[in-house]
């Protein structure tokens, strides 16, 4: 086990990008991925839930259940835990081993935080579900895009989804809700600062990307 993470440090990175909603994190990664591109990295860009065809099914069901009926917390849980399980096994350890860098849209600090946090789940049971569905691989880095709620809200006010199988239900919560999540990524800030790097979205996308790939080059060279 220790020579294979020990390789994949070697040959790829794995980069998380976090954050509750309305934060900026679509153009974030489009933008982040369009530098790192031209810089010659060789990158593929994911997102969870989803990024296998089977997780991508799953996402479907996630966001739009059919019938509109609710899913329970730990139904939920278990949803992105299956399609994550998936989504590592035939994506980033291949992409890693590859020697490619991974850009993901959310990853398993978005089960600590909307299914642990907001929805209740027990933290021993949040990390026993990320340890089997991962498998121990964790991200390189995770940026966490952070502004205040009212700066979020205002962007979700004016944002018009084209996604079939996005997840609206979270952007429709009451303010109280959305300063919880943010609240929650600040914990898992402080909990690992050397893993999580915390982004201004407040800022333009340009600035954000240009402080993400200044940090980046401070980590792993030039980017």
């Amino acid at each position: 086990m220790s020579y294979r993470l020990k390789e994949r440090v070697q040959l790829g990175r794995f980069i998380a990008v976090e954050g509750g909603e309305g934060v900026g994190k679509s153009s974030f990664v489009r933008s982040l991925a369009e530098h790192l591109r031209a810089s010659g990295r060789t990158l593929i860009t994911s997102r969870e839930p989803g990024g296998t065809p089977v997780a991508d099914a799953l996402r479907a069901l996630f966001a739009k259940p059919p019938g509109d009926e609710p899913l329970s917390i730990v139904t939920e849980a278990l949803m992105v835990s299956a399609g994550r399980a998936q989504h590592c096994d035939r994506v980033i350890r291949p992409a890693l081993a590859a020697g490619k860098w991974v850009l993901c849209d959310r990853f398993a600090d978005s089960t600590r935080v909307y299914q642990g946090v907001l929805g209740g789940l027990s933290p021993v049971v949040t990390e026993q579900l990320i340890e089997i569905s991962t498998a121990g691989l964790r991200p390189d880095l995770t940026f966490v895009l952070d502004c205040p709620v009212s700066v979020s809200l205002s962007r979700l006010g004016q944002r018009v989804s084209d996604q079939q199988d996005a997840i609206e239900r979270y952007d429709g919560v009451k303010a109280q809700d959305h300063e919880r999540r943010r609240l929650a990524y600040s914990e898992l800030l402080k909990r690992d600062p050397n893993g999580h790097v915390r982004i201004d979205a407040g800022l333009t996308t340009e600035a954000m990307v240009a402080a993400a790939l200044a940090e980046l080059e401070a980590r792993f060279g030039q980017v």
